[in-house]
C-alpha cells in the first residue's frame, strides 16, 4: 500500500499532507514549497487556524482542504472525511507533519506552569505534555508514507524521560524507521538562532532511513545552544537515545549566516512613534501597506518572491509596532546585545538625569520616596524584577542573526529591540515575520498581538522547507531504487 501511495503521489505531482497542531502554517508553508500540499489542518487557536485557512485553502484543489480545531475532538477519520469520496481512510494522506504544544517541555513554559500552579514540577501534570499521543494515533490510523514531528529540545529531557525516544519506539512499532536530531534554523538561511528537535519517520516498506538536510549556512553558535556542540559526540537527550543522530553535515558550498540587518534591509525605518503625538490607545492596523526601500539582497528577494506568495512589487503589510514611550530612551542608549540588567542600568541613569533636571527647575531637592520622586522614577524605570528573566529585554546586534523569537512576543516585544538606536523601538510585526522567514505576502489573521504570538509559535518556513526537501528526496530515491 505504501508504494502504491508513493506512486499515486508521483502521478498526481504532489504529496498530500495533514498538519497537526498547525499554528498559522510555518510547517505547511515549507512543505508546500517542497512539493507537498496541505489537505487538512488541525489547530485549536482560532486566529492561527484562520491564518492557515487564509493562506492554504487557495493553494489546494477545490474541496481538497479543510481546517479543524481541537484535535482531542476530531478523529483521524473526521479529519480526512472530505477526501473520502474516492479514497479509503488510509489512502487519503501521504505525509503527517506538525508540532505538539511545547509549553510543558520548554524551560520558559515550565517556569510559568510552576508559577501558576504553585508547585515545582507541575509541568509533569500538564495535559499538553501528552498531546503527542494524538499525533501517534493519527499515524496509526492514516498510515502515511512518512511523518515529521517538531518540538523544543527539552522534549529529550522531560521529568527524567526522553519523550523523543519514547515517540520513536512507538512509531517503530507502527512500522516506521525513525530518527531524530536537533537542527538550528540559522543553518538553513533563517536570520534567527532557533533550535528545535525533529523526529522523522519513513515507513519500513520503503527500506530507507530518514535523513536530515545538509547545513547551507555557517555560523559560530554562542554558548547555551545545544546545537553549538553538534558533531562532537555529546548527546543532548537522556538515555535511551538509540534513534538520535548527532547531525553536523555541511553542503559542499556554504554561505554566511543571514543577519538581522540583511533581513530588514528593504524595510523602511519607523520614527512616527517618537514625535509625541502617537501613543498607546492609537489603533494600528496590521493590514496597512508600506513601500519597500530600494535596497535589496538575496534574503529580501526570497521574502518577496516566495513561490505562490510573491509580493510582485506591490509593497507589504504589517510594519506596525507597539507604543512604549517610557522605554524609547532606554532602547536608544542600550548597547547592542544588552539585556534586562543593562536596560535597568540605562533606565537608572536616565532617572537620575531627570531627577537632577527637575531639582534644578524647581530649585529644591526632590526627596526619595515622595510622590514627585516616585512619579519621575516610574516614568523612566521598568517595573519588572531583575532576578527572574534577564533576557526579558534584548537589543539585537545588526551583524548577527537574532536570538529565538518566543511566543511571548504576542504580549510584549522587549526580547527583540531593534538594533537601530535612532529608531528606538521594538521590532515590527513584519520584521518579526522576516526573522522567522515568513514571506511578505503571508497573511496573519487577528490584531497585532495574536499575529505576533502566531509568529513566535511557528516553525520557520525555511527550516521546514529544508527538512521537507530532504524528505522528498529520500522517499523519491526509495521509489527509484525499487
Amino acid at each position: 500500500m505504501i508504494r502504491v501511495k508513493l506512486q499515486d503521489s508521483i502521478e498526481r505531482g504532489y504529496l498530500r499532507s495533514i498538519d497537526l497542531f498547525a499554528g498559522c502554517g510555518g510547517m505547511s508553508l515549507g512543505f508546500h514549497r517542497a512539493g507537498f500540499k496541505c489537505v487538512s489542518a488541525l489547530e485549536i487557536d482560532e486566529n492561527a487556524r484562520n491564518s492557515h485557512v487564509t493562506n492554504f485553502k487557495k493553494l489546494a484543489a477545490p474541496e481538497d482542504y479543510r481546517a479543524y480545531d481541537d484535535i482531542t475532538k476530531v478523529s483521524p477519520n473526521d479529519a480526512v472525511a472530505h477526501l473520502r469520496s474516492h479514497n479509503k481512510m488510509d489512502e487519503c494522506v501521504d505525509i503527517i507533519i506538525g508540532g505538539p504544544p511545547c509549553q510543558a517541555f520548554s524551560r520558559l513554559g515550565r517556569a510559568r506552569l510552576w508559577e501558576l500552579n504553585g508547585a515545582k514540577h507541575s509541568h509533569a501534570n500538564d495535559d499538553r505534555a501528552t498531546m503527542y499521543q494524538y499525533y501517534l494515533e493519527y499515524v496509526a490510523r492514516l498510515k502515511p508514507i512518512a511523518f515529521v514531528m517538531e518540538n523544543v529540545r527539552e522534549i529529550g529531557k522531560f521529568v527524567g524521560r526522553n519523550i523523543a525516544e519514547e515517540f520513536a519506539l512507538s512509531a517503530e512499532d507502527l512500522g516506521y524507521s525513525v530518527r531524530y536530531t536537533l537542527l538550528n534554523s540559522v543553518w538553513f538561511g533563517v536570520p534567527q538562532l532557533r533550535e528545535r528537535a525533529f523526529i522523522i519517520g519513513i515507513h519500513k516498506d520503503l527500506s530507507v532511513t530518514p535523513q536530515f538536510p545538509t547545513i547551507s549556512h555557517k555560523y559560530t553558535l554562542p554558548v547555551g545552544y545545544s546545537t553549538a556542540r553538534a558533531g562532537l559526540g555529546k548527546i543532548e537527550f537522556l538515555p535511551p537515545h538509540d534513534h538520535y543522530i548527532d547531525h553536523l553535515e555541511y553542503c559542499n558550498k556554504t554561505y554566511k549566516a543571514v543577519t538581522a540587518k540583511n533581513a530588514f534591509a528593504d524595510l523602511p525605518p519607523i520614527f512616527y512613534h517618537l514625535d509625541g503625538r502617537i501613543g498607546k490607545g492609537i489603533p494600528r492596523s496590521p493590514n496597512e501597506m508600506s513601500e519597500y526601500l530600494k535596497i535589496r539582497n538575496d534574503y529580501t528577494d526570497e521574502m518577496r518572491n516566495w513561490p505562490d506568495f510573491e509580493s510582485n512589487g506591490n509593497g507589504f503589510s504589517g510594519h506596525v509596532i507597539r507604543y512604549t514611550p517610557r522605554d524609547y530612551e532606554i532602547f536608544r542608549r542600550m548597547p547592542h546585545g544588552g539585556m534586562y540588567p543593562e536596560a535597568i542600568d540605562t533606565a537608572m541613569k536616565i532617572f537620575h538625569e531627570k531627577l537632577a533636571l527637575a531639582s534644578r527647575e524647581t530649585g529644591r531637592t526632590i526627596r526619595e520616596g515622595t510622590n514627585e520622586w516616585l512619579a519621575i522614577y516610574k516614568s523612566c524605570v521598568p517595573p519588572y524584577p531583575t532576578n527572574k528573566y534577564p533576557n526579558k529585554f534584548r537589543k539585537m546586534w545588526p551583524d548577527h542573526p537574532a536570538r529565538t523569537l518566543p511566543a511571548h512576543l504576542g504580549k510584549d516585544s522587549y526580547s527583540h529591540i531593534h538594533f537601530d538606536s535612532e529608531q528606538a523601538r521594538c521590532i515590527s510585526l513584519r520584521e518579526a515575520a522576516r526573522l522567522q522567514s515568513f514571506p511578505d505576502s503571508f497573511r496573519f489573521c487577528g490584531s497585532m498581538n495574536p499575529a505576533l504570538k502566531q509568529i513566535g509559535n511557528a516553525v520557520p518556513p525555511l527550516l521546514a522547507y529544508a527538512v521537507a526537501k530532504k524528505l522528498r528526496e529520500t522517499i523519491s530515491n526509495a521509489k527509484m531504487n525499487h
